[in-house]
């Protein structure tokens, strides 16, 4: 049954450009205004939203911060899509739960590309991965998307748990920026790696203050997943 994707765009003509080429692949909604999109996301149940940053009668990131208060919209995965990119709006955007931020102009074909990279890497990417992974007492179920801290349930957003899993797995390793804004990102490694860090601050809050001291920065290199020494 193919993903549904819901448009938020409150450019007319660029709202049907962009339904008319997702909808080549996926099931489309769209609307223009962001109450009319809490509404289509609590009733549609959509698997990824697309967001215009600049709709009428609410900044975007503004929406996205009260979408992500919902119980249906809190985890759900969501492309921003910019009239241009500045440090301070990528780095709210991510720091939202944005999976990818695209700036305008840009070919419809790439962000029909990047719909399907991150629908694939949210939903389907537990058909792939390895066994429960407990270390130090942080245990992650990537099958169920499940982790927990000190016997505690940590709920994570698809990035962080995703953050997290990579970490872990590699525990003992030292994973540089650029290499966590590639894997975990999907992005390139020359692109801003300030992203990486705000992630990092909000996975550590996450697993709460124990929990996230072992998630280690390594200076001017990265981060590293190490074990309490005994």
């Amino acid at each position: 049954m193919p993903y549904r994707v819901l448009v938020l765009e409150g450019d007319s003509e660029q709202r049907v450009w962009l339904s008319d080429w997702l909808a080549k692949e996926f099931v489309v909604d769209s609307c223009g205004l962001a109450r009319e999109a809490l509404e289509k996301a609590k009733q549609g149940k959509p698997d990824l939203l697309v967001l215009a940053v600049d709709v009428p009668d609410m900044p975007g990131m503004s929406f996205l911060a009260v979408l992500r208060d919902t119980d249906y919209g809190h985890g759900l995965p969501v492309i921003a899509v910019a009239p241009e990119r500045t440090e301070e709006g990528v780095l709210r955007a991510f720091d939202l739960g944005v999976e990818d931020y695209l700036v305008r102009p840009f070919d419809p074909r790439e962000l029909v590309a990047r719909c399907r990279t991150v629908l694939r890497r949210r939903y389907e990417r537990g058909e792939y991965l390895g066994a429960p992974l407990s270390i130090a007492g942080v245990e992650i179920d990537p099958g169920q998307r499940r982790c927990q801290a000190r016997g505690k349930r940590v709920t994570l957003r698809p990035r962080e748990f995703a953050l997290l899993e990579i970490l872990m797995r590699k525990a003992g390793r030292v994973l540089t920026r650029p290499y966590l804004l590639e894997t975990v990102w999907g992005m390139s490694s020359t692109a801003d790696t300030r992203a990486v860090d705000v992630m990092v601050s909000r996975l550590r809050k996450a697993l709460g203050p124990e929990a996230g001291k072992l998630v280690e920065t390594v200076s001017k290199l990265g981060y590293c997943f190490r074990e309490p020494e005994t």
